[in-house]
């Protein structure tokens, strides 16, 4: 069952994933790097990623119950979970031709009396900023929770002088599949 507080980072980078994968904006399979720890840690589970994954339409492919291949049912693509660091927590082929590489970060739903939103954010764009892998063709971008203060956020720090010249994207995945923020070139 999902948090109504919370949004974890699995749930964001694989809504994001079925997004770009549904509104047909990808060339070939999407990449998500889910460390196994943020799914389950002891035995304890943190996010419940097979029954996630099901429920939003995937058919796994493979021996696992979340990991490798997963067929979205009204896509022509998969989504592809791998565990790997340093690449991004998204990374998709984009009809542009440009590759979108996402750092996701998990957060509240609703606004935070710690505002925790403004050091989520800040991490997520640090942690983008020191990828391993990255090209010139990139089409950078972090993503986070669709929230009031989110979503404030983002359309502030969108402004923000270095945030335009790197041409940054700042994305709110909302729980009902929607990417907010998500501006691709013509094609």
């Amino acid at each position: 069952m999902l948090s109504d507080e919370k949004m974890a980072e699995a749930e964001v980078s694989v809504r994001l994933a079925l997004y770009l994968i549904r509104q047909r904006l990808v060339t070939a399979d999407v990449a998500v790097a889910i460390d196994g720890a943020q799914v389950q840690t002891s035995g304890a589970v943190h996010f419940a990623m097979a029954a996630f994954l099901q429920a939003s339409g995937c058919s796994a492919l493979g021996a696992h119950a979340w990991q490798g291949h997963h067929v979205v049912t009204d896509g022509d693509y998969r989504i592809r979970i791998h565990s790997s660091s340093g690449s991004g927590d998204v990374v998709a082929p984009l009809i542009t031709g440009e590759v979108l590489r996402v750092e996701s970060k998990k957060g509240p739903l609703k606004r935070s009396k710690s505002s925790a939103e403004y050091p989520l954010m800040r991490e997520a764009i640090g942690q983008l900023m020191t990828v391993d892998q990255a090209a010139a063709n990139d089409l950078l971008a972090i993503a986070v929770p669709h929230s009031a203060k989110f979503a404030e956020l983002a359309e502030r720090w969108r402004d923000a002088p270095l945030i335009r010249r790197l041409g940054l994207q700042l994305l709110t995945v909302h729980r009902d599949g929607d990417v907010s923020g998500l501006v691709l070139a013509a094609a």
